[in-house]
């Protein structure tokens, strides 16, 4: 028997190599002959790099950039044959800063911009923008400001390129980021759907995860229609209400509105890169998995993506989670739906023992269903 062990990573306690491993190790265990194809996996979001690194190749080039709250950060991207992956939590993630400082009014893109920037000067003509994880909520002012466009308050100030300096704007002057960008297309690859504003808009929606309370929440929803509005009239490109256009705080709307630049699907790029349903076509099973599964999951994250390929080619899929949080009968046919964590235990310890117990929920899913004798 054949599986394809293609979990993304269970967050704070098993990346996806990890997860496969463990996944690998409980079918060794109870079906030592087993074939697997191991394809640890993102959607869009961190890990997104290292996914397709792994596919691609190519080399990193690490340069110092600010982080989103301005303290230098180290950060890399991959370049290969005139084309640059870029994930934006490298230089402006959400992991790169502490619970105490988070405040979205006053972070900045601009070091994911200077990724950007340094990799049109290598030579890229195609750039891959991976967003997800990020500690923004800027509308890609910053990315914007390194890459070239000029932001500018009434008397024709450059205001700060952070959510509270875009209260401030009043015009744009893109000629300059125009001319940087006419040679390179961008690929935008996210993991949600969420437009840039109102109660399902990126303020609304993932403002509370970087520090906002409620107040913060709608006065930046405020400010990034405002910016959208300019931006729109500036470029005369309708981007606001687009799928994805909330993702990152918006990261991606300047590429949106003054370059060759498309939003697409995280997962299925990832998926495509390493030519997932060609690969679909040899297996029995698929095994997958993160950290929670939730109401969140149908909108484009990486089971959702992986369950709707293998339902297609109808090969059963198992999903393996460390707390499941849908409503029973909710699954599809062909998907099976597993915890990992034993009933006992704090929070804690689940996290701590996330290796162990996800082999042994392989080991037991593949005995109690009967696929190893």
């Amino acid at each position: 028997m054949k599986f394809m062990l293609a979990p993304d990573s269970f967050k704070g306690s098993l990346s996806a190599e990890q997860a496969v491993q463990a996944m690998a190790e409980g079918i060794r265990d109870v079906m030592p002959e087993a074939q697997m194809i191991c394809m640890p996996i993102a959607d869009g979001g961190e890990g997104t790099l290292e996914a397709l690194e792994r596919v691609l190749g190519g080399r990193k080039k690490y340069i110092q950039v600010p982080g989103p709250y301005g303290k230098k950060v180290e950060a890399y991207y991959l370049y290969t044959r005139q084309m640059a992956v870029i994930e934006l939590a490298q230089a402006s993630g959400l992991t790169l800063t502490t619970e105490q400082e988070r405040n979205p009014m006053q972070a900045s893109t601009y070091g994911t911009g200077l990724l950007i920037r340094d990799a049109i000067e290598e030579g890229a003509k195609q750039i891959c923008l991976t967003l997800g994880g990020s500690a923004t909520n800027d509308g890609g002012a910053g990315i914007a400001a390194a890459l070239g466009m000029r932001s500018l308050d009434e008397a024709g100030r450059e205001i700060e390129p952070t959510c509270a300096g875009l209260e401030h704007l009043k015009q744009i002057d893109d000629r300059e980021m125009r001319s940087l960008l006419k040679q390179c297309s961008f690929m935008i690859a996210c993991d949600v759907k969420n437009p840039l504003c109102g109660s399902n808009g990126a303020s609304a929606v993932y403002g509370p995860q970087k520090g906002a309370d409620t107040a913060m929440v709608w006065k930046m929803d405020g400010i990034l229609r405002h910016y959208g509005k300019i931006l729109e009239e500036t470029s005369g490109k309708a981007i606001t209400s687009l799928e994805g256009s909330g993702a990152a705080g918006g990261a991606a709307l300047p590429l949106l509105a003054f370059a060759d630049a498309k939003l697409c699907s995280g997962i299925d790029l990832v998926l495509d890169a390493f030519a997932f349903d060609q690969q679909l076509e040899t297996v029995d099973w698929v095994f997958s998995g993160e950290g929670k599964i939730d109401a969140q999951t149908s909108f484009g994250k990486a089971i959702a993506g992986i369950a709707k390929r293998a339902e297609k080619k109808k090969i059963p899929i198992t999903v393996f989670a460390g707390r499941l949080d849908v409503e029973p009968g909710s699954c599809p046919d062909g998907m099976y739906l597993r915890g990992i964590n034993p009933q006992e235990g704090t929070l804690e310890d689940h996290m701590k023992h996330a290796y162990k117990n996800l082999c042994k929920a392989v080991s037991d899913f593949l005995k109690e269903e009967g696929i190893c004798r």
